[in-house]
């Protein structure tokens, strides 16, 4: 996850729009956003960066409920949010 903070556009508003919690899921740290990051983060979401392929990130609501899969330029993953959702995907409280 540092080296995707590391980066210009997206990874950098995430970083400091995010804040580590004590959550690992899937061996990744799960992040909380501390306000609103492009279209698909809102304040209160958790998300992390998926650990076995590193390509993507997974979004969670409030809830725990998957919300949307982000490519790491933050654009919106049309086949794996569908993949996500249709799977019931939700992180463990």
């Amino acid at each position: 996850m540092g080296e995707f903070f590391k980066q210009s556009g997206f990874g950098g508003q995430m970083k400091t729009n995010s804040q580590k919690t004590n959550q690992i899921f899937q061996g990744q740290s799960v992040y909380q956003a501390k306000g609103t990051v492009g279209d698909h983060i809102a304040k209160g979401d958790k998300y992390y960066l998926d650990g076995l392929h590193k390509d993507h990130i997974e979004v969670f609501d409030s809830k725990g409920k998957v919300k949307a899969v982000l490519n790491l330029d933050g654009s919106y993953n049309d086949s794996k949010t569908a993949n996500a959702i249709k799977e019931g995907r939700r992180l463990p409280k």
